[in-house]
């Protein structure tokens, strides 16, 4: 299983520094076994690596020798801008010695140029390992995206659009590193990732992975019986368990999968719900719902409990679609209909009657 990506990042440094002791070596290598992306990561650090030490092999310079010489150059007050053995030509000389003599003026711009240049080489060859160390070898801070009360949206680095409903937290790094795009979440969520087809999307709930490309779809890890859900609306994406790859299944538009974690099972099926995105979009379709099921989606949807109070209620039904209309819109709907009373109280809205008209 996946633990802490930072500690293993640290055992993969340690270990290109030739500073891992035998036990880290062991414990890297059963990492890089248990999982194919763990065996990416590794590689592509790896790649890196050999990269930055090939530089090392193809300069020749004594970086630290070539610096304290330049320094020297730097800091001498005689430094001369031409040559010092040059002496003014005699005027009586031949005018083959005059032009032998002319050969050895030094251009003042020109020694100043080529020790600009010697400065910034040995500045460049020090710098540009360094960069690449710090870029591959460093882990991005990571962030995390929380929607309290509300529905939120929010741009991730790599343009993927997440809309994550009320209760809901979705983690992430401020910029994406490795072969993986990977995000953590706990809750429900919309997401619309950007294409890249060299960096797969990565979401984790818990032992659950979905792995994308580009595509739009919908995640709920707080479904009952510790079932967690997955419906697509466009593209592919792949579910499985993280301890248990061989259980990957493929999703296409329309598809929706459950995870029940408990046994490892991934039961896929069509996606009957019109509603599954109710709190996202605003419209709800209801025909011949029981208005259990309607005050549940109101209750999710407008973040507000609302209630039945009176026997016989959860019987009655409704045939309606509203589109981005208030709550207070949709209940005084409800209320003409079924013939409902509308009450407000510190446990939230309670609807209540002695029957129902016939369902229009």
């Amino acid at each position: 299983m996946e633990t802490n990506s930072t500690h293993y990042i640290d055992l993969i440094t340690r270990c290109f520094f030739g500073e891992a002791s035998p036990e880290d070596i062991l414990e890297l290598e059963a990492w890089v076994k248990a999982n194919p992306e763990n065996a990416a990561l590794f590689s592509e650090y790896h790649k890196t690596w050999k990269a930055l030490e090939n530089s090392k092999i193809q300069s020749s310079i004594d970086l630290n020798l070539e610096f304290n010489n330049l320094k020297s150059e730097i800091r001498n007050p005689k430094l001369e801008i031409r040559n010092p053995k040059y002496k003014p030509p005699n005027p009586n000389r031949s005018e083959a010695e005059l032009g032998g003599a002319k050969s050895e003026i030094r251009n003042p711009k020109s020694e100043i140029i080529s020790l600009v240049l010697r400065v910034a080489a040995v500045f460049i060859l020090l710098a540009v390992p360094t960069f690449f160390l710090y870029r591959y070898l460093a882990v991005p801070a990571e962030k995390q995206l929380a929607a309290s009360t509300e529905t939120i949206e929010q741009t991730l680095p790599d343009g993927t659009v997440v809309t994550l409903n009320a209760g809901s937290t979705l983690s992430y790094p401020s910029h994406f590193e490795g072969a993986f795009r990977r995000v953590t979440l706990q809750g429900e969520a919309w997401f619309e990732v950007a294409h890249d087809r060299s960096k797969p999307f990565i979401i984790t709930a818990d032992n659950v992975r979905i792995r994308v490309v580009g595509t739009s779809f919908f995640v709920d890890t707080k479904t009952r019986n510790d079932t967690k859900e997955v419906i697509l609306s466009s593209g592919v994406v792949k579910v499985y368990y993280n301890d248990k790859p061989g259980t990957m299944a493929m999703l296409l538009p329309g598809d929706k999968a459950e995870l029940i974690t408990g046994g490892y099972e991934i039961v896929k099926t069509a996606n009957r719900d019109v509603n599954y995105l109710a709190w996202k979009t605003k419209r709800l379709v209801f025909t011949s719902a029981s208005l259990n099921e309607v005050v549940a989606l109101l209750t999710k949807v407008y973040h507000t409990n609302v209630r039945l109070s009176g026997a016989g209620l959860s019987d009655c039904t409704i045939t309606a679609t509203f589109d981005n209309q208030s709550l207070e819109s949709v209940l005084n709907v409800l209320k003409a209909t079924l013939d409902l009373q509308i009450r407000n109280t510190s446990e939230g809205i309670e609807l209540s009657g002695h029957g129902c008209n016939p369902a229009r």
